[in-house]
C-alpha cells in the first residue's frame, strides 16, 4: 500500500472511532423498545357504574350442562367462572364438548347445551343433532359478541334467530363507552325476572323471524351501527317454545361486570333457565313491564 493510502486509511478508521465514540456516549447503544401488551378486547372500558351487592338464590336440583369447546371457541374458560359456579351451585355438573368429540353422543347425556362465541361453523350432522335435542328434551344456550368473531350463526339459523353483523351503542347514556349501554324494558319470563336494569357491554342486536322473541329492548336513544330502520332492538331472545336464549354479549357475564347493576340477577336467571326442567306449552310473556 502507497503512503497516500496508509495516511487515508488512517483516516478513515480515525473517523469512524469518533462517530462510534460519539454515538456510544449520547445514546447508550442501540435502542431497543419493549414489548407492549395490547388489550384483547380494545372497545371494553372499564365501568364507571358501582358495583352492587348481591346474594345469589337458588335452588337445588340435578343435571349435567355440556360446554361447547369444539368449535374454536374465542374465550377462555375463566371467563365463565360467574356463570358456570352458579350452575354447580344448583347441583349441575359441567362436561366439556371437545373436537373430535360425537355431538350427538355427548348430547344424549346432557340436559342443556351452552354454545357461546364459536369461530368455527357448524356442520350439517351437528346441525341436526343439535336441533333433535332442542326438540327432544334440551335447552340450548347460544351466546356471542359482536367483538369475538363469530360463527354462531352456523347454529342459531336453525332457529330463526340471525346474530347481526352490528353493535348497538348510546350517545346519550352510558357507562363510560358509547357501546356499554343500559336496558330498562324487559318482556315478563323467568330469565327477565326481578331485573330493573341491566348494562351490556359491546352488545349485538338479534333478528328473530318471531318478533316477540326479542325479551331485553333497547331504548328510543340506541341504535343499531348497521340496522337503520327504528324499530325495537333487542340484544337477547327466548325461542322454540322457551328452550332456545340467545344472548348478544358476552362481557356482561365476566368479573368486574357481572357486578353492575342487575348484570348478576340476569346470570342468575341465566342459571336458573338451564337448570329448570322444560316445561310443557309455549312460554309466557308477551306483555312489557
Amino acid at each position: 500500500m502507497s503512503q497516500l493510502g496508509k495516511k487515508i486509511a488512517v483516516l478513515l478508521i480515525a473517523i469512524f472511532v469518533v462517530l462510534l465514540g460519539r454515538g456510544l456516549y449520547y445514546y447508550g447503544g442501540f435502542y431497543r423498545a419493549p414489548a407492549v401488551e395490547m388489550p384483547r378486547f380494545e372497545w371494553v372500558a372499564a365501568p364507571l357504574e358501582p358495583s352492587t351487592e348481591y346474594s345469589d338464590v337458588y335452588e337445588k336440583g340435578k343435571g349435567s350442562i355440556l360446554l361447547d369447546m369444539a368449535h374454536n371457541n374465542a374465550f377462555e374458560i375463566e371467563e365463565l367462572n360467574v356463570l358456570l359456579s352458579r350452575l354447580i351451585s344448583r347441583g349441575l355438573t359441567i362436561e366439556f364438548l371437545n373436537s373430535g368429540d360425537d355431538v350427538k353422543k355427548e348430547l344424549t347425556k346432557a340436559d342443556a347445551f351452552i354454545i357461546a362465541c364459536p369461530q368455527k361453523k357448524f356442520s350439517k350432522e351437528e346441525r341436526e343433532a343439535i336441533n333433535e335435542f332442542v326438540d327432544n328434551k334440551g335447552k340450548l344456550l347460544l351466546v356471542a359478541d359482536p367483538i369475538r368473531g363469530t360463527e354462531i350463526n352456523s347454529i342459531s339459523l336453525k332457529f330463526g334467530l340471525i346474530f347481526e353483523p352490528d353493535y348497538l351503542y348510546n350517545l346519550k347514556e352510558n357507562d363510560a363507552n358509547f357501546r356499554n349501554i343500559f336496558i330498562t324494558k324487559f318482556k315478563e319470563n323467568e330469565v327477565t325476572k326481578n331485573l330493573e336494569k341491566i348494562a351490556l357491554y359491546t352488545a349485538g342486536s338479534i333478528t328473530t323471524a318471531n318478533v316477540t322473541c326479542g325479551i331485553a329492548l333497547v331504548d328510543e336513544n340506541t341504535f343499531s351501527s348497521l340496522i337503520e330502520t327504528r324499530k325495537e332492538l333487542s340484544p337477547i331472545a327466548l325461542a322454540n317454545e322457551s328452550k332456545v336464549l340467545a344472548i348478544y354479549d358476552f362481557t356482561f357475564m365476566t368479573e368486574p361486570y357481572n357486578g353492575i347493576l342487575d348484570n348478576n340477577q340476569l346470570i342468575s336467571n341465566i342459571a336458573d333457565w338451564l337448570a329448570s326442567p322444560i316445561k310443557e306449552g309455549k312460554a309466557k310473556g308477551e306483555s312489557l313491564e
